[in-house]
């Protein structure tokens, strides 16, 4: 009996520690993936892979593979999320304190919550709802 509470108890973190992994607040890891659910949840959304990596690389930024951002009014607030794809995780730690910098000059006096964080080879920042939609 001993024996199966604790096989069962096992089970059970196991189980709790996937859900709590899988409901990570990082945006999706495909950038088309990230952009559907975007546009599912009501935002409209841009993906460019060209103009804003040149942009990003003139100011020291490198690495950068795909920008894609999303914005939309909800509930009277707007919510805005961006997120850069870089090509590896090294380059996304390499930009991190200029990407933060410069994302903590985008928050909206006006905006409660503000998010952000590096996540693989991707940083994102915006509204803790955007944010969400993005995954």
């Amino acid at each position: 009996m001993k024996k199966t509470l604790r096989l069962i108890a096992l089970a059970l973190v196991l189980v709790m520690s996937v859900a709590m992994l899988a409901s990570c607040g990082a945006p999706n890891k495909d950038p088309d993936d990230a952009i559907a659910a975007l546009e599912d949840n009501g935002y409209k959304a841009a993906k460019d892979n060209i103009l804003v990596p040149l942009a990003l690389k003139a100011l020291g930024v490198d690495g950068v593979k795909t920008v894609i951002s999303g914005s939309a009014k909800i509930d009277d607030k707007f919510e805005t999320v961006t997120v850069i794809y870089f090509e590896s995780k090294d380059d996304a730690n390499d930009a991190w304190e200029k990407v933060q910098e410069y994302a903590n000059g985008e928050k909206d006096d006006k905006a409660e919550d503000w998010v952000c964080k590096k996540s693989g080879a991707m940083i994102y920042y915006g509204t803790p709802a955007a944010v969400k939609a993005a995954k």
